[in-house]
């Protein structure tokens, strides 16, 4: 039997989320045999109207290629053969269904459920809500479980 999904794209964004989905994503390219894109968008916007500086700026991208070359050396640790990673600079609702996906030509995307705040939730739509209405591939959205501690938390 041939795999279904030939490359997968994991949408990191250094969130508890973004994790779980890049976790679900290694262990898919590992069972499929699949490339693995592990992506991550750094947002040039500025919601306050005021300008981020250069230094802000800076400090985004060196976060990002750090959070993508730990992704890549976990990945390539669980047995992913073939790892590419990729920084994409603007909005993530955009660049990851319309630049990444097809610049990788993708057969998967995987994202965590949240990732942004409430307010930009509420205001904008979630990033995963947005890559599921433009992505012309397959979407995965990977939620976060309630772990045991969680779980026993909410008993009464």
């Amino acid at each position: 039997m041939s795999a279904i999904y030939h490359t997968i794209l994991a949408a990191v964004d250094g969130s508890e989320e973004g994790y779980y989905a890049f976790r679900k994503a290694v262990s898919l390219a590992g069972k499929e045999g699949a490339e693995l894109i592990i992506c991550t968008v750094v947002d040039e916007r500025s919601y306050t109207g005021i300008e981020y500086s250069p230094a802000i700026f800076a400090g985004f991208e060196k976060y990002a290629k750090t959070l993508l070359a730990e992704y890549k050396t976990q990945a390539q640790e669980a047995g992913v053969k073939k790892v590419t990673t990729s920084l994409e600079f603007g909005s993530p609702r955009v660049k990851i269904p319309k630049s990444a996906a097809p610049k990788f030509n993708v057969d998967l995307i995987i994202a965590g459920a949240a990732g942004t705040g409430a307010v930009e939730r509420l205001i904008l739509g979630s990033v995963s809500e947005h890559i599921v209405r433009r992505a012309s591939c397959d979407v995965l959205i990977v939620r976060k479980k309630k772990g045991y501690e969680e779980a026993l938390a909410m008993t009464p």
